[in-house]
């Protein structure tokens, strides 16, 4: 009489019944999760939340259209052209900011600049609002720039008080790519300091769809503008402006 083991049966069984389980556990914990936060925010101050909320939004894309102009910097740096745009190289050293520095100064610019979006709750007679220190931190990851931003605001209305601290977006910019190339370009200056090598700027742009354009400044200075078609704010390329003086 043949005999058939069921010992693979059972351990497939076994393995299926593991998986639904595991599958139930997060699928349980992502309803949870949006649950939680969709009740998170009282619908009485929902309003003020929405406002905030989209401030939030506008200045982050503020900020990182700010910083591509100026080199990175929300605050001037000493070694800047006068259209304050940041030196990378001059005279054969390299000045060009660290990912962290340039993260810092969009969170610099979202704590200064979003109390002038929302306008003092103007908007909000009805509301008896009072606001905290804005502390954003910025990050650059892969395709977008990340702020999560703690603003603590209370708001009274007919005698009951809410509060709401924590706001975040993501602005679609590659600015990671933008990075790279930059960290390419000031090594190939480096190892060349008196002279601009035209193909490898060819060769960076292309391996990256971006552009990079260059005009003469003034006198041994040179402006580097790198464009980005594939990221847009307000419908219009991303770029990202320095400077380098020979």
């Amino acid at each position: 009489m043949k005999r058939v083991n069921n010992k693979s049966g059972q351990v497939t069984a076994f393995v299926i019944i593991a998986i639904m389980l595991v599958a139930f556990i997060l699928l349980y914990f992502l309803f949870r999760k949006t649950e939680i936060q969709v009740e998170k925010v009282d619908p009485s101050i929902l309003p003020v939340y929405n406002y905030v909320d989209n401030c939030v939004k506008q200045t982050g894309q503020e900020a990182v259209s700010y910083i591509g102009q100026t080199g990175g910097y929300f605050v001037k740096p000493n070694l800047s052209t006068e259209n304050n745009i940041a030196y990378y190289f001059d005279r054969g050293n390299n000045y060009m900011p660290t990912k962290e520095i340039i993260e810092k100064e969009l969170s610099l610019y979202m704590n200064n600049m979003l109390f002038f979006c929302v306008k003092g709750f103007n908007d909000f007679s009805d509301f008896n609002i009072s606001q905290k220190e804005i502390n954003t931190k910025a990050k650059i990851n892969d395709g977008v720039v990340s702020f999560d931003v703690t603003y603590p605001i209370s708001a009274t209305k007919s005698g009951k008080t809410y509060a709401i601290q924590k706001f975040s977006t993501d602005v679609p910019v590659r600015l990671n790519v933008i990075y790279t190339v930059l960290e390419k370009i000031m090594q190939e200056q480096m190892a060349n300091k008196n002279d601009i090598c035209i193909t490898c700027l060819d060769d960076f742009a292309t391996e990256n769809d971006l552009y990079i354009e260059m005009y003469n400044y003034n006198e041994g200075t040179v402006i580097f503008t790198i464009r980005d078609d594939n990221s847009k704010l307000n419908k219009e390329s991303y770029r990202f402006n320095f400077a380098n003086r020979y």
